[in-house]
């Protein structure tokens, strides 16, 4: 296993523990996202099947892999973004083990990017 695979499991891995706990504190309210719990779990069913097909194509280690390796290391600074600077709520995603999840998601997603890009550039191997 390739050392982006590791820091890919573990962006995919803190990005589904964020969620879970989304769905606990019903954040499709809190971004006022249509459909409620149906919406929201609908909203999750291609993330969920990217993250299986990008863990498969890194295994191949091929660019498939490293294209969904460098938009899952995106998706691993969103809940930062969103619920630490542009939608924050008090009371919400504030407990140690959320913020653990979120600030650890930011270090696994800035890495995914950085390898990510550095593998399709072509600057390492």
């Amino acid at each position: 296993m390739t050392i982006l695979a590791v820091i890919y499991v573990i962006n995919a891995s803190l990005l589904l523990l964020h969620e879970i706990e989304s769905a606990y504190v019903k954040e499709w309210e809190i971004l006022k996202l249509p459909g409620k719990i149906t919406g929201f779990l609908l909203l999750h069913i291609p993330i969920l099947l990217l993250f299986f097909w990008g863990a498969v194509e890194l295994g191949k280690q091929n660019t498939a892999g490293e294209i969904i390796a460098l938009i899952a290391g995106i998706g691993g600074l969103i809940p930062f973004l969103v619920h630490k600077l542009l939608v924050k709520k008090k009371g919400y995603f504030e407990t140690t083990a959320s913020n653990i999840i979120i600030y650890f998601n930011v270090l696994t997603g800035l890495a995914a990017v950085i390898l990510a890009s550095l593998l399709l550039a072509g600057k390492i191997t």
